[in-house]
């Protein structure tokens, strides 16, 4: 574009955010549009203007097959600090979860204020979306503008960037999205030809230029024939040169272009002077993608594979990046190349979590991998396996390791074969495959047992202590995950793993004992083992659901997410979500939660057949039962089958819950039957202790069928195992849980009880729960109101009655000791009391109820 049209409002917003961070207020501007909106010219005017003034940093994305880590980051490394550099240009896990910081502490020190450009983010690979979210959600006191050009409309739903952008969105951000130019500004551009330019190219000022540099000719049949025109009146030299520069993404690097074509300067001045070509120092580009996909797509593949090749050739003699010399060895159709630098590149993608970008590559690596010795055959497939794995490609994950197991047995490579065996164990569980898991984990530990590291053999006790943690077997798992801690020794990473192990188990027996989870989750995330970390997340989250702890397992849920997604684990992100799902329909959010678990099976990662997908199915089967759906017994029966499948008691028993709340609103008999076919399933020592046979125990009470449980419960069930209904009810309407809450107020013989059970149920739309609390009514001979309580009703908080009268008392200024001794009531009834006052009055403390009380004149 000739001008800057249009212009001046994005200019001001990147003027005020760098006063500020002239200032020491730093934030992020991010410059959004369409191809060929002026992105890319907004930018640079932006840092011309300020090259005086400014330390100006500008890196680039590249559009590669594969993108290179850290990419824009490594153009800039000769402008960073000794140390940033270093750690930029390395390769490993350390550098990705050091650089971070390094960056973050070079803009600290420099050159104050620093404008950071990242160009075209839509092309960043994993670790550059980490970088930015990292250093964008710091800058509040750094004297940086961080200025990030992308094309949203470019970035598929799903993918990682989408999170980044959130999370900046939330930090100091501002987004300028860069519009069409109007009619009027065409006008003043095109002068009288200015219809027919905004006609053909609907004010996008890439277009609009192309149309204005064609002249008065007549019009291109296609704004890409436009460009080639432009292209054909240039001498054979220049054409050639641009046919060149089309092959590489993004820009070619001068040095590059310096050995290609030694006197390139000569040839690229006439097409600069088109404006179809910039250049600076580094690099020489095209003023639009758009122009360099036309020019590369007029090229004949012939020739288009003899450039790539010529690329790569003297790519290889300067020691380019591995994802580099892969992009133009596919291009020039030269598969020696691709198998050479495949399997380098992945791993240098896998050191920098950048794990799709490392699964392509592995994918590559594969198609080739008849080059290799058996034993690097083995390796590569364990390796795609646990990439695989990690994106959530679990088939192609059972695939993999498959092969490897079999290459590994072929070689006489017992240490390969128990480590395989043991990642295919873990890959059968995430597939709701309980027995093949163990029957892998054994395998693997009697392989290892003869032939492992002590390392390896230690992660084989792991695999044994996670499954038995998994399936409420607490003893097992800490003795073997004691074994495991013992031959870890100096290894952190697989120490962490088997301090989680732990860490799970023990908080399946108390709640409270966390510390060893906790410190499993900083191990895995200090030695960079992300998936464990995430694994540690899940066990926290999950516990403290069966715990009946919402906020506690909430938080870890949001925490676990945004780590999944910043580091690529894929696989665990589903699994997340359906828990996150379970929590809101337990707390009455039905249309979120549904949502929620249906995306959830959506997911490549969470397919019916995985555990992720079996929660959110039995998200799903607990709303059709308690909504009273006509598939309800369907859905009920499926997640039935598919649990026992797992072994597990936490999968088995919320789906016995099910059943039996299914039976009793429909007036059936009990499942008492199915109590004793867990019974047998899971074995006796689950059912001992720990918090999920605390649960079954407990509807086993409701069923008139004896347990043999003796440890620590939930508030709630340990008030069912006492057929204390009234407390149990007041313990899950404590936590916001009023379907529950209902459930059990509907076992008591209280009219008041019943009678406010009846208005939850109506409520919440709980058709065959209240139409059992209706027949008991009846059969009590008792009044079943035909909606909520007057007392209620009469009231602009619908406080009960129970609830008025420990206002009253809280208003008096009395504890909760002297409120229980006056209405006969526990102190815990009166808590949970209390507590339910405070939601509904939407207060935190006993002196804003009282003020709350004054205003809605409630007592």
């Amino acid at each position: 574009m000739p001008d800057l049209v249009e212009r001046a409002a994005a200019l001001d917003a990147l003027e005020a955010a760098l006063e500020a961070a002239a200032g020491g207020c730093g934030s992020v501007v991010l410059v959004t549009g369409e191809p060929g909106i002026g992105k890319t010219a907004l930018v640079t005017h932006f840092a011309d203007l300020h090259r005086t003034d400014a330390r100006v940093l500008i890196g680039l994305c590249d559009d590669l097959a594969t993108p290179r880590p850290l990419g824009p980051f490594r153009d800039l490394a000769d402008q960073l600090s000794g140390t940033s550099a270093e750690l930029v240009r390395r390769d490993s896990a350390t550098a990705a979860a050091s650089v971070h910081q390094m960056l973050l502490e070079d803009l600290r020190r420099g050159p104050a204020p620093t404008v950071l450009v990242v160009e075209d983010v839509h092309w960043a690979d994993q670790a550059t979306i980490d970088a930015i979210t990292v250093l964008g959600r710091r800058l509040a006191d750094v004297p940086v503008l961080l200025v990030l050009t992308l094309r949203l409309g470019d970035v598929d739903p799903g993918h990682p960037l989408w999170s980044a952008v959130d999370a900046l969105q939330r930090a100091s951000t501002v987004t300028i999205d860069l519009s069409p130019l109007s009619r009027q500004a065409v006008l003043a551009l095109a002068g009288q030809d200015a219809d027919r330019i905004y006609a053909l190219s609907n004010g996008n000022p890439f277009f609009v230029t192309e149309l204005l540099a064609s002249g008065d000719g007549p019009p291109p049949p296609s704004l890409a024939n436009a460009v080639l025109s432009r292209v054909a009146q240039l001498p054979d030299r220049p054409r050639r040169l641009l046919e060149l520069v089309s092959m590489v993404p993004s820009r070619m690097p001068t040095r590059l272009l310096d050995v290609l074509e030694p006197d390139w300067a000569a040839a690229a001045e006439p097409a600069e002077r088109r404006q179809l070509l910039t250049s600076d120092a580094e690099h020489v580009r095209f003023r639009s993608e758009l122009t360099r996909a036309a020019v590369r797509s007029s090229v004949p593949p012939v020739r288009r594979r003899q450039l790539h090749r010529k690329i790569l050739r003297h790519l290889q003699e300067v020691g380019a990046e591995p994802a580099e010399l892969v992009h133009h060895a596919e291009a020039a159709g030269d598969p020696d190349i691709v198998a050479e630098y495949a399997l380098p590149a992945a791993r240098q993608a896998r050191a920098v979590d950048s794990h799709r970008e490392a699964l392509a590559h592995l994918r590559r690596a594969a198609d080739h991998c008849d080059r290799l010795s058996p034993s690097e055959r083995a390796r590569l497939w364990g390796e795609l396996a646990e990439t695989a794995h990690l994106v959530g490609h679990g088939d192609e994950a059972l695939r993999a390791a498959d092969a490897a197991i079999a290459l590994a047995e072929a070689t006489g490579d017992e240490e390969a074969t128990g480590r395989c065996t043991r990642l295919r164990s873990q890959l059968h569980w995430f597939a709701g495959e309980g027995e093949s898991a163990w029957r892998d984990a054994r395998a693997a530990l009697r392989v290892l047992d003869r032939s492992g590291s002590p390392a390896q053999l230690a992660l084989g006790y792991v695999g044994y202590a996670e499954l038995a943690m998994l399936a409420s077997r607490t003893e097992d798992a800490l003795r073997w995950g004691a074994r495991a801690v013992e031959l870890a020794g100096g290894d952190d990473a697989v120490l962490a793993r088997a301090l989680a192990a732990v860490g799970a188990a023990r908080m399946q027996l108390d709640p409270s004992d966390t510390g060893v989870l906790h410190a499993a989750l900083d191990a895995a995330r200090r030695t960079g083992e992300h998936e464990h970390a995430v694994l540690s997340y899940t066990a926290l989250a999950f516990c403290n659901l069966l715990w009946v702890r919402p906020e506690r397992a909430l938080r870890s849920l949001q925490d676990g997410v945004r780590y999944a997604r910043e580091h690529e684990v894929d696989t665990m992100v589903g699994y997340l979500e359906a828990i996150r799902a379970w929590l809101l329909l337990r707390q009455g959010a039905e249309d979120e939660a549904t949502g929620l678990a249906r995306a959830t099976l959506t997911r490549a990662a969470a397919p019916e057949s995985t555990v992720a997908g079996l929660v959110a199915r039995t998200v799903l089967a607990e709303r059709a039962v308690r909504r009273g759906a006509d598939d309800a017994d369907i859905r009920l029966a499926a997640v039935a089958s598919d649990a026992d499948r797992t072994g597990e008691l936490k999968r088995i028993g919320p789906v016995l819950e099910l059943e039996a709340e299914r039976a009793l609103t429909r007036g059936d008999p009990l499942p008492v039957s199915r109590l004793e076919d867990i019974s047998r399933r899971v074995g006796p020592q689950p059912l001992r202790c720990g918090v999920a046979g605390a649960r079954l125990a407990a509807w086993a009470t409701v069923c008139g069928a004896p347990h043999e449980f003796e440890g620590r419960a939930p508030e709630p069930y340990a008030a069912m195992l006492e057929r204390d209904w009234q407390a149990a009810a007041d313990a899950f309407g404590a936590v916001g849980w009023q379907h529950d809450r209902a459930l059990l107020l509907s076992f008591t013989d209280s009219e008041q009880a019943l009678a406010e059970a009846v208005e939850i149920a109506r409520t919440l739309g709980a058709r065959p729960l209240e139409g059992r609390i209706r027949r008991r009514m009846r059969g009590a001979g008792l009044a079943v109101p035909r909606g909520a309580l007057p007392s209620t009703r009469s009231n602009p908080a619908q406080l009960t009655d129970r609830q008025l009268e420990v206002l009253a008392l809280v208003r008096e200024g009395r504890g909760n000791a002297d409120i229980a001794a006056l209405l006969h009531l526990s102190p815990r009834t009166v808590e949970h009391h209390v507590a339910g006052i405070f939601t509904k009055l939407g207060v935190a403390t006993r002196a804003e109820a009282v003020a709350r009380c004054a205003e809605l004149d409630l007592v």
